[in-house]
């Protein structure tokens, strides 16, 4: 209930209709939605609508998947089953996409290391890299026995 919640009622982008055509849902067929997230037991992800977005400061475009209304409350239900445990397990020093961190925790962090005695600081911009990872061999290191079988 919480996940249909979110995409329905808070996200940012719950007036975004994917290839179904479903928008904001009223409090009607939210039900419905919960409902059918508890029977189903594994659907196939239905495609993604493709929409071309502008890059900031540029004008090239980059394209923009925006999945089904039930796609996108079942991401959030895995994210809310699955976060607390990999929360556990993440390095103390990790600060990207963690729910109650964000760079003012990192530039801190960095600061209070740095203050006591001089260290090197590296940066690197690895935004194409995460493009050709295996994620089979990722799931394999990651040990999730569940998600990493085809």
């Amino acid at each position: 209930m919480i996940a249909v919640r979110q995409v329905t009622q808070q996200n940012k982008g719950k007036k975004t209709a994917g290839v179904d055509g479903v928008t904001a849902l009223r409090p009607s067929a939210r039900q419905p939605l919960v409902r059918q997230l508890r029977v189903t037991k594994r659907k196939k992800v239905c495609p993604t609508r493709r929409v071309w977005i502008p890059k900031p400061g540029r004008d090239e475009k980059r394209p923009l998947g925006i999945p089904t209304m039930y796609d996108r409350a079942l991401q959030g239900v895995v994210k809310i089953a699955l976060e607390p445990e990999w929360e556990a397990v993440f390095e103390a020093n990790s600060y990207g996409f963690r729910p109650g961190r964000g760079s003012h925790d990192a530039i801190a962090a960095i600061f209070n290391s740095v203050k006591q005695k001089a260290k090197w600081v590296l940066d690197a911009d690895i935004a194409k890299c995460f493009d050709k990872i295996d994620h089979q061999t990722l799931l394999g290191k990651l040990k999730c026995e569940t998600y990493g079988r085809k």
